[in-house]
């Protein structure tokens, strides 16, 4: 039928998945939002499969530590009496995405700076329009933490995350393209906007993990020559901007005032796993709230590698860790702009981040849709091995 291969077109799926992007900024109703990604990726891809493009998708080894994650979780649900149908469900509609995000076409290098860009500074706007809205609402005013965003793309962390994975494409795609001076605004601009009005702490850990991916990559590995004086130059000036920033003004008042309550938490969440099974967890359905040292109540573990052991036990933590690190190791290796996203993202949600398996939310755009990008270029490279250290 001419419809189903309409929806299997590439070009189909590459303005697809730019709208499923875009929604993020502009719908505000989560299930609205959701309702949107099923009608425009998940049924069009679902109703359009085909068994030549299963068993090549399911020949991938990321997808096979992928396929693994998701039983896992099945059946911790099934051992823990929770809903294992429900994770099934999600798991499928994990899977559906990452097929959909499989047709989309070799994306070139420049196609893929110039789309860094364009999001970034869509993403400016997002937060920049969203801080004039809350000032004239009142909830808002210069110098304090923004409160939660309009649309789906809500949590502050998330837009500081979603923000880094696109420093990180625009670093490696921008140097390697002689574009310095581009590289070294994006790095203003992304530090700017995350420590003075989303004022997020994890953009310093991003920023120093893209500082060193840049370090390794072009040394080690000799991608180009380039200016390192003028590098370190710009970094000292923008490493002394951020210690005036923590030291002498409100913002960094505020910023060094919140607690850090991950170790904490996670010590907590480990415990309970322990109390659970060790092998299959707590299940992904388990009630459990931490209270920490001064009263606060954490209902999840604020990070998506603790929150996978805990609901899965080690049986589903091992193929989760290795799928992430081998996505991580070998993206870099082969010196791909998904991969240095991905590396990113993965940072973001060891900080803050929940279950795996869900709903799309704003979780997938820092772990899923780079997971799934570097997924496509493989399938894109026949001749890309992943698991053969070389």
């Amino acid at each position: 039928m001419r419809l189903l291969e309409f929806f299997r077109n590439p070009v189909f799926m590459l303005w697809a998945i730019a709208a499923w992007l875009l929604s993020f900024l502009i719908i505000s109703d989560s299930q609205a939002q959701n309702n949107f990604s099923y009608a425009l990726l998940i049924i069009p891809t679902l109703i359009s499969l085909r068994k030549d493009e299963l068993k090549n998708f399911f020949s991938n080894e990321l997808v096979q530590l992928l396929s693994l994650v998701i039983v896992s979780l099945v059946i911790a649900a099934f051992i823990g009496d929770d809903n294992p149908l429900r994770q099934l469900k999600f798991g499928m509609i994990v899977l559906i995405f990452f097929i959909a995000v499989s047709r989309l076409p070799a994306i070139s290098d420049q196609t893929a700076y110039r789309a860094a860009w364009l999001f970034l500074v869509l993403l400016v706007v997002y937060v920049t329009g969203n801080a004039i809205r809350q000032y004239l609402d009142g909830i808002w005013v210069p110098g304090m933490r923004l409160d939660e965003m309009h649309a789906k793309l809500e949590n502050v962390i998330y837009v500081t995350n979603t923000m880094g994975g696109m420093l990180a494409i625009i670093t490696l795609l921008g140097i390697q393209k002689n574009r310095y001076r581009e590289v070294l605004f994006a790095h203003a601009l992304v530090l700017c906007f995350s420590l003075t009005l989303l004022q997020t702490r994890s953009i310093i850990g991003i920023w120093v993990v893209t500082l060193l991916l840049t370090y390794l990559a072009f040394y080690r590995y000799r991608l180009r020559n380039i200016h390192l004086t003028t590098l370190v130059l710009s970094a000292t000036v923008i490493v002394i901007g951020i210690i005036y920033l923590f030291m002498f003004t409100s913002i960094g008042e505020h910023l060094l005032a919140r607690n850090f309550y991950r170790p904490e938490i996670w010590v907590g969440y480990i415990t309970e796993t322990v109390r659970c099974g060790i092998w299959f967890g707590c299940g992904p359905d388990h009630s459990f709230q931490y209270i920490s040292h001064d009263g606060q109540t954490m209902v999840h573990p604020h990070s998506m590698f603790v929150t996978q052991f805990y609901k899965a036990g080690i049986a589903g933590f091992i193929p989760f860790i290795l799928m992430s690190v081998f996505a991580g190791i070998y993206g870099y290796r082969k010196k791909s702009w998904a991969g240095w996203y991905f590396i990113v993202g993965a940072l973001g949600v060891c900080f803050d981040g929940s279950t795996f398996l869900h709903s799309p939310n704003q979780r997938w755009l820092v772990f899923h849709l780079p997971l799934a990008l570097l997924i496509a270029q493989q399938l894109n490279q026949k001749n890309w091995p992943l698991l053969r250290l070389q």
